[in-house]
């Protein structure tokens, strides 16, 4: 069998050409709207995964606060203020006690900025509520956080 080699005329090359180009649009337009799609979709997942915080607002009284889930900078944020709080803690010294306070001194915008309730503003933690109360709160929201809610059902399955 012979083989019939064909020469393309330039139009037919590059009519060719114009159709790979678009067929390879098309298909980079379908991935690009995938990907936003895919962004979008983790985004609002992230948006809608809230917590139920339960801390002690008083020795007696146990309280209950939807919050944001936080985010990989927020929870860096507190991981770091933590390891600062544990190196300066106890420390009586002029240095470290300005270093607590400027700790301290964040813990109400980060409380405020992970409550789903915007009426718990950084106004609200910081002058409405002792500082032990919002120590317990952030504190939860760790908790929680790291190893997520436990339900009465699965509390009761341990205790069978």
């Amino acid at each position: 069998m012979a083989e019939e080699t064909q020469e393309k005329t330039p139009q037919e090359q590059a009519k060719e050409m114009r159709e790979k180009i678009i067929k390879k649009d098309q298909k980079s337009k379908e991935t690009l709207i995938k990907q936003i799609a895919t962004r979008d979709k983790l985004e609002r997942d992230y948006m809608e995964d809230l917590l139920s915080v339960e801390f002690y607002s008083s020795p007696e009284t146990k309280r209950m606060i939807k919050a944001r889930r936080p985010s990989q900078s927020e929870m860096m944020t507190i991981m770091q203020l933590s390891a600062e709080a544990s190196i300066y803690e106890g420390r009586m010294d002029e240095k470290s006690l300005q270093r607590m306070v400027g700790i301290y001194d964040k813990l109400p915008t980060l409380a405020a900025s992970l409550s789903v309730d915007k009426k718990l503003d950084e106004e609200f933690w910081k002058e409405k509520v002792s500082f032990t109360t919002l120590q317990s709160f952030i504190t939860e929201l760790i908790r929680v956080t790291q190893t997520g809610p436990i339900s009465e059902d699965d509390m009761s399955s341990f205790r069978e």
